[in-house]
């Protein structure tokens, strides 16, 4: 049986220039994150290995579920059967990933980021403006073929701009940018069918990671929620001694052990909290 366009050509779906396609914004810009993944890839699988398809197929998912409005043009999903979930938690079905978007089924509610509060269009910015040059994923290692697909990735991107949600608390955080490489690795589980379409995809990962190198590992970040250091009309910052005496027990990293392990975000080592 011939391999499905999707899983030959990991631009397949940018090529799809038919008039009845439901593009979110029209048919998206790929060039930065393509030029990044050509430059900094960590892998170059053999063309036509079963690790060059899998990661064809999840590239073009990603740009399905992202960017095509009705799901039943999405070729590499078996809609009716699909799920999609994140560390074992909420199964979302296409319909949800439409509404929410990849980026908010993914995160969720952590002390960074609130998904709850982050409608589609702003997650999509928060990091389309972090990430100026691009947000690149590839398959590292392929532990198990279909229909039960296992493999290792690595998704990546240099911050080139500012990064900026609702956090777990309500208000919002932000930190500059780094000029850094940011790296966030994970797992994923893959049920297909016959003809390589998706059906059930689990992703595994810890965020923390990503926001870590957001901040640089913030200290105070995760205490956003202590009112009496937060104005209701304008933005502050919370230092360590504002921490302090609020008279409040909270376990927060050694600044100086983190400022020597990553030397870090001149601006986040005082968050702002808008």
């Amino acid at each position: 049986m011939a391999l499905p366009p999707y899983a030959m050509d990991n631009k397949y779906v940018l090529k799809d220039v038919s008039s009845d396609v439901k593009w979110r914004h029209g048919l998206p810009d790929y060039s930065k994150t393509i030029a990044l993944f050509e430059k900094e890839r960590s892998t170059n699988h053999t063309p036509e290995s079963l690790e060059n398809i899998v990661e064809n197929i999840v590239k073009n998912w990603e740009i399905e579920v992202s960017h095509k409005l009705d799901p039943r043009q999405w070729e590499t999903v078996d809609v009716d059967n699909y799920r999609f979930s994140c560390n074992g938690q909420c199964k979302y079905t296409a319909d949800d990933l439409v509404k929410l978007g990849t980026y908010n089924t993914l995160i969720g509610k952590t002390a960074y980021y609130n998904a709850s509060m982050m409608t589609l269009a702003e997650s999509q910015m928060a990091f389309l403006r972090a990430f100026g040059e691009g947000f690149a994923w590839e398959l590292i290692e392929l532990y198990s073929g279909p229909p039960h697909v296992t493999f290792k990735w690595r998704h990546f991107g240099r911050m080139t701009g500012y990064f900026s949600c609702s956090s777990f608390s309500g208000y919002v955080y932000k930190a500059d940018s780094t000029n850094k490489m940011v790296n966030l690795y994970g797992i994923c589980k893959a049920t297909v069918t016959s003809d390589l379409k998706i059906q059930d995809l689990q992703a595994f990962f810890d965020i923390n990671q990503l926001f870590a190198q957001f901040t640089e590992m913030c200290p105070f970040a995760p205490f956003a929620n202590i009112p009496s250091l937060l104005s209701s009309s304008t933005g502050k910052t919370i230092n360590e001694s504002q921490i302090n005496n609020t008279g409040l027990s909270v376990n927060k990293p050694n600044p100086v052990k983190n400022h020597e392990n990553s030397q870090g975000n001149q601006h986040s080592a005082i968050c702002t909290i808008i």
